[in-house]
């Protein structure tokens, strides 16, 4: 392996795409996060992504979502094998068999809506001395919840030296019915379930529903988790609109986060 992919600016491109394909824009505003300082310009993220890519540790997809800009259809990148042993050694494994290929088109919208949710706090966290610590990709966590299988989008940690928080993050595009007398397969499930395990979990945490075509959608599912919860003194779900999320000047310290009694909180505590 040649000098030309062993720069640590190198590992913590090829490091981000552990947690979740990310397009160019996400890289370059995650990169703010870099040990190695960000990238000067999208032009020099570009150049260092092509190499990676040639070398192949990297693969680039389109993504059925128009940037907005004209430019037409943004790019995401995906690990490779080869990536995944550079980071980890030649015995590394990946965390499931789809982790190396493109993801389904039907999936391009909550994948990059996801993504979206985990830079933006990356980013914010980091600001604050804090980062994002034991992240599970995308569906790659699967909680026994008494004889039930829950399945969380992803889940992390906020470390840094003012604590550990801990959430579990489902990502809503209002695809899911909310509930259903037909099918068991809808949201009221998943607060269910959510409620269930935080009663067998261990550790604190609290679980994020962050919708991303509705504000009225949020509503819908906090007032069914006012339905669901059993100890309605404890804030378990909460929720954002993903938009406002991504565009609020201090997302993880302002109090954006609604639950399901209509308070408001932050990710990360206050300091005032």
């Amino acid at each position: 392996m040649t000098s030309t992919f062993t720069t640590s600016r190198d590992i913590e491109l090829l490091t981000s795409l552990v947690m979740s394909p990310l397009t160019t824009a996400q890289l370059l505003k995650l990169s703010q996060t870099f040990a190695a300082g960000p990238f000067s310009s999208p032009r020099t993220l570009l150049d260092r992504l092509q190499r990676l890519t040639q070398g192949g540790f990297i693969h680039r997809h389109p993504l059925a979502i128009l940037s907005g800009r004209g430019g037409g259809l943004p790019h995401y990148y995906k690990l490779t094998p080869a990536g995944l042993r550079m980071l980890y050694g030649e015995d590394a494994r990946p965390p499931s068999k789809r982790f190396f290929a493109p993801v389904a088109v039907a999936r391009h919208h909550h994948t990059h809506s996801l993504s979206e949710f985990l830079v933006t706090t990356a980013v914010a966290a980091h600001r604050h001395g804090f980062r994002l610590h034991d992240i599970h990709p995308e569906n790659m966590l699967v909680l026994d919840v008494n004889g039930e299988l829950l399945i969380p989008d992803t889940r992390f940690d906020l470390l840094g030296t003012g604590g550990r928080f801990q959430f579990l993050i489902e990502q809503d595009c209002s695809t899911e019915t909310i509930r259903s007398m037909k099918h068991d397969d809808t949201i009221h499930r998943k607060l269910r379930l959510h409620d269930a395990y935080r009663d067998l979990s261990a550790a604190r945490h609290r679980v994020v529903f962050v919708t991303s075509r509705s504000r009225e959608r949020l509503k819908n599912i906090l007032d069914a988790a006012a339905g669901v919860v059993r100890n309605q003194d404890r804030t378990l779900f909460l929720g954002i609109y993903l938009a406002d999320y991504v565009h609020a000047a201090d997302p993880v310290r302002e109090s954006l986060f609604l639950d399901h009694r209509g308070r408001r909180h932050s990710l990360l505590p206050r300091l005032d």
